[in-house]
């Protein structure tokens, strides 16, 4: 069995069938138990473990959706791939209602088959990834994940630190990660042990952005009372980091141009020029070639500060990096490791276009946790509300949870959280209604 291979339970009672089928499974790479029986793996189940089930619904013994439940019973919750030659929408609800990850039917292509269980093998590598991070201690300086756009910005950090005079641009949509590359060109080179200075360019006025830069001195203009060292001066040998440089107006840059080109600046008010030795590092949301065409930046400022570039990836276009990063902020906000991240969490998140980027999933981890509560198990609602997925379509297995969820809420909240009187309401039985909320991550909050 390779690396990414999975152990699967293959329930399949028609030898002409099962015969077939354990052998393209082992074809592909993973290790197939074969039971003739819903019994046998029943009983199966109860001692041992599989990381997918594929069963026939209709068993000797005991039939499909037993087993289904049975693994769905387990700690973690183990897939189950239903299949069936008597196929009915009654009996497609009731195995994705019991936690089915999928349902084929009979006869179905080989190709059906293995692009069911890859998912599964990639969702359970995504979900031993996010256990390994959650356990890894240390913040990571480079940008988290392992995709080959992170890997390929990441190297060129590493390379860009080390030359400690070299001007970088670092241009990238909202929430990529800039000023934290900006911080780890800062703290990998040989100016760590210098003042890290950030200027945030939209947020000063204009006409207070030369003062703030360069300093002034007393009597420069109405209300300068004393002097006042500027952020070139703060920066000393260390980096000034120039946060959205395309916000800058016009005239500033003019002055950064000279500031780059002399090394030496003069404070408003001051006799003489003071060198200028820290390195400057530049970020810009999106790309600066449109507000060059517009003439709304300086193209001969732009050549000074584009000496290194670095283009940062949206998450959208490295959603495999989704799990580690997804790791990294329940460890930096969950340390104790309370919460839970299910695989069908998982797999929602990954579809969510994330237009915040590596912003938005941080904040919606934050959003998770306060709206998780006592429920250890984070669903998809806690951190999208409303269900996230970028065109508003869920699956029917995520729309009868949503539906279950509002119901036990709705009867809780009528019956004052009493249980007993809830699953009369709800028409089911106590125990249903206990299985239903652990299932549904849902704790009312008067205890029985």
């Amino acid at each position: 069995m390779n690396d990414s291979g999975l152990r699967i339970l293959l329930v399949e009672d028609e030898r002409t069938l099962a015969v077939p089928l354990t052998e393209l499974l082992q074809e592909a790479g993973h290790e197939v138990v074969h039971l003739p029986d819903g019994a046998a793996a029943l009983a199966w189940l109860q001692e041992k473990r599989a990381d997918l089930v594929v069963t026939d619904v209709r068993l000797p013994g005991a039939d499909g959706l037993r087993v289904l439940a049975r693994a769905r019973e387990q700690d973690p919750p183990c897939e189950v791939l239903v299949m069936t030659g008597y196929a009915s929408v009654e009996q497609a609800v009731d195995a994705m209602r019991l936690g089915a990850v999928s349902y084929l039917q009979k006869p179905f292509p080989a190709e059906a088959l293995l692009r069911h269980v890859a998912r599964v093998a990639e969702t359970n590598a995504m979900m031993a990834e996010l256990r390994r991070l959650r356990e890894a201690s240390g913040e990571e300086l480079l940008l988290t994940g392992s995709s080959a756009a992170v890997r390929a910005v990441n190297e060129r950090v590493l390379s860009a630190a080390r030359e400690a005079e070299t001007t970088v641009l670092i241009q990238g949509e909202s929430g990529t990660g800039k000023e934290r590359v900006a911080r780890a060109l800062h703290r990998l080179g040989p100016r760590v042990n210098a003042p890290f200075v950030a200027v945030a360019c939209g947020a000063i006025p204009p006409q207070l952005l030369e003062g703030e830069l360069f300093g002034f001195r007393r009597g420069a203009f109405t209300g300068a009372d004393a002097d006042r060292d500027g952020l070139c001066h703060e920066a000393g040998e260390g980096t000034l980091f120039f946060d959205d440089i395309g916000d800058l107006p016009v005239e500033a840059q003019s002055k950064l141009l000279r500031l780059l080109q002399e090394r030496n600046f003069k404070p408003l008010g001051a006799n003489k020029e003071l060198p200028f030795r820290a390195r400057v590092i530049a970020a810009a949301r999106g790309n600066l070639s449109e507000q060059l065409a517009s003439g709304a930046f300086r193209e001969d400022l732009y050549y000074r500060l584009h000496v290194v570039p670095l283009e940062l990836p949206p998450l959208r276009e490295r959603t495999e990096d989704l799990a580690a990063l997804l790791a990294a902020f329940l460890a930096r906000h969950d340390p104790e490791g309370r919460f839970r991240v299910p695989p069908e969490t998982l797999r929602r998140l990954i579809l969510h276009p994330w237009p915040g980027n590596v912003r938005e999933l941080e904040n919606a981890v934050v959003r998770a946790i306060a709206l998780a509560g006592r429920a250890r198990v984070l669903k998809i609602g806690h951190f999208l509300p409303g269900g996230g997925g970028g065109d508003g379509l869920v699956s029917l297995h995520e729309a009868v949870r949503r539906a279950e969820a509002e119901a036990i809420h709705a009867a809780l909240a009528e019956t004052a959280g009493r249980r007993l009187d809830a699953s009369k309401l709800l028409g089911i039985s106590r125990k249903v209604l206990w299985q239903k909320m652990k299932d549904l991550g849902i704790e009312d909050e008067t205890p029985e």
